[in-house]
């Protein structure tokens, strides 16, 4: 993580899309709602939640999961796992909606002192699960299809791209690591993740790890090929939502957030059951085609899950890191059970019924 004081500068470079300042449904609290959540009043609460996709925006908008909220919603949209660290770690957001489940480790691992459960900056308060990872996988290995990768093991001596610092990047690093390559066998291009897939479209880059939807257009075109999928590659492929400690401790952001999670989980479990519905906001944010909007839709679709010690997730997420450790994607051992809280296994118990 970076330090605080820089923070100013770094995120009015990576900060963009809405904000507090614009004039949406969700800002607007209906005096008709009531602003108690489980006991706790959080009428004027402003609760900011970091976005990474457009798109995710625009589907709230097409539902009603999100309206007449008791408390305001300020969205943030961040290009990537380590400037939404940054901002969380540096209270200028409260949560993330769908960070890379491996971003609170990497900056537990890198930072100077351990991080235990009680000194821990950020928090893991619930874990997306990919619906259909089998048919449908969030993330893969993909080349240009001029690049001559037909396999992990012919990535050797190839441009090879990836997002430094989440999902994207451990994926990137697993793949070379079961291929029996490492970082010195291929040449990395660090890109930003909305560069990704142009990249690799175009063969600027020959390879990289990217999520599918994102290469949605470019795999119906057959401008780029799958060389693997994560699970192929042992990542499961979960995200997150990340609170900091500092919106945790504070009573009614505290409230706010539970609200939150428990209407993302129906969010969610409406999506997955309805793709048809989802693609329509793919349409509207990136400009695909029904096909490939569907595609998109599909490979997005998660289930949340509780992050309770002995929850299945977590134990996912423990295995997951061990391997991180490995690979070389994360420095050090990390103690995952101590970067998570489950305060909110009810409203995402609640949520997914």
């Amino acid at each position: 993580m970076s330090a605080v004081g820089a923070l100013a500068l770094g995120l009015a470079m990576v900060v963009s899309g809405c904000s507090g300042s614009e004039s949406t449904e969700s800002d607007s609290v209906s005096s008709s709602v009531s602003s108690i959540v489980n006991g706790v009043d959080v009428s004027g609460t402003t609760l900011r939640v970091g976005i990474f996709q457009d798109v995710t925006r625009v589907q709230t908008e097409n539902t009603e999961f999100f309206d007449d909220t008791p408390y305001n919603i300020e969205w943030v949209r961040l290009n990537g796992a380590g400037p939404t660290v940054q901002a969380l770690g540096g209270d200028a957001i409260d949560i993330s909606w769908g960070l890379s489940d491996t971003a609170v480790p990497k900056a537990a691992a890198e930072a100077k002192e351990d991080w235990t459960a009680e000194n821990a900056r950020l928090k893991i308060v619930a874990l997306l699960k990919p619906f259909d990872p089998e048919n449908y996988p969030s993330g893969i290995i993909a080349a240009n299809k001029d690049a001559g990768i037909s396999s992990l093991e012919d990535l050797r001596g190839k441009s090879y791209t990836f997002n430094e610092g989440g999902n994207a990047h451990a994926a990137a690093v697993l793949a070379l690591y079961k291929a029996g390559l490492t970082r010195d066998d291929v040449n990395v291009q660090l890109l930003q993740s909305d560069s990704i897939a142009s990249a690799i479209t175009t063969g600027a880059v020959q390879a990289g790890s990217s999520s599918t939807s994102a290469l949605a257009a470019a795999l119906d075109a057959g401008a780029v090929e799958r060389v693997a999928t994560a699970a192929e590659v042992g990542f499961p492929g979960y995200v997150s939502i990340v609170a900091r400690s500092g919106a945790l401790a504070d009573a009614k952001i505290d409230a706010a957030i539970g609200d939150f999670v428990g209407r993302a989980t129906k969010f969610h479990k409406w999506s997955a059951a309805n793709p048809d519905d989802v693609a329509d906001a793919f349409v509207k944010a990136q400009q695909l085609t029904d096909e490939q909007a569907l595609l998109a839709a599909k490979t997005t679709a998660s289930t949340v899950l509780p992050v309770g010690q002995d929850d299945p997730g977590t134990k996912v997420e423990v295995d997951l890191t061990d391997l991180l450790v490995k690979s070389g994607f994360l420095p050090r051992v990390v103690d995952v059970r101590s970067l998570v809280d489950d305060r909110y296994s009810a409203q995402i118990e609640a949520g997914n019924q």
